[in-house]
């Protein structure tokens, strides 16, 4: 009796609790399931590393705007006109294109662009303009080349240079006109200049800022033009 007793014992331990393999096996796969969820992620993470995403930047330049007069500009004479430097503020010094929301408020564009600094793009559209209304060669653009002897300085602050919400191009800048050899002041102004944006893209924001560049050039020419007069016999 004693043997079958012992038997009996040991066949219960023996036995599996049906409750207790159903757990384990929804145990089991979970575990499969969550492995396959880590390794679903993990080759997501690393798809997005090795897939070539597309490129959406798109870069702008200002454009020189103005045509000469119909009726000629008169020669600089001796009068070799350095422009630049030009100095912009620091919430411009920057490769995205900003658009001022308020008095306060900016917003700043990731994907667009100037594929130049904006001091450098500034100062060579307005040395173009300036060149187009004197059709001089004696037009250099900060920092001039070696061996140049420039007998005036245009020295260029710009305060303001960004397209608005309320669709205007907007440049405001202080400038003056410094004869180089006496380090006299000839004129010193501050101009402020606005242009519609015709459309709701920035290429036209672009375009309308370019047109801003060429208003300030005429009434810089039109300075330089008046000095050149008085230094005439």
């Amino acid at each position: 009796m004693r043997n079958n007793e012992r038997f009996r014992v040991a066949s219960s331990e023996l036995r599996v609790d049906p409750k207790h393999e159903t757990r384990n096996t929804k145990r089991s796969g979970a575990k499969v399931i969550s492995a396959a969820a880590v390794s679903f992620f993990l080759a997501g993470c690393l798809s997005s590393f090795t897939t070539p995403q597309p490129d959406r930047t798109r870069y702008y330049t200002l454009t020189a705007k103005v045509e000469a007069d119909a009726a000629g500009n008169p020669e600089l004479d001796d009068i070799s006109l350095g422009v630049g430097p030009v100095r912009i503020p620091g919430y411009l010094d920057r490769d995205q294109l900003v658009t001022r929301v308020s008095e306060s408020r900016f917003d700043v564009s990731e994907n667009d662009r100037w594929i130049e600094p904006l001091d450098e793009d500034f100062g060579r559209v307005l040395a173009q303009n300036l060149y187009t209304f004197f059709k001089s060669d004696r037009i250099f653009r900060y920092p001039w080349p070696n061996g140049r002897y420039i007998t005036h300085q245009i020295d260029i602050e710009v305060l303001r240079f960004e397209a608005t919400a309320a669709n205007e191009a907007q440049l405001s800048a202080r400038w003056a006109i410094i004869e180089t050899a006496t380090k006299q002041l000839l004129a010193s102004k501050t101009t402020f200049i606005k242009r519609p944006i015709l459309g709701a893209t920035k290429e036209a924001a672009v375009d309308a800022l370019s047109l801003t560049v060429a208003d300030f050039s005429r009434e810089i020419a039109n300075t330089v033009r008046s000095i050149a007069q008085k230094k005439k016999p």
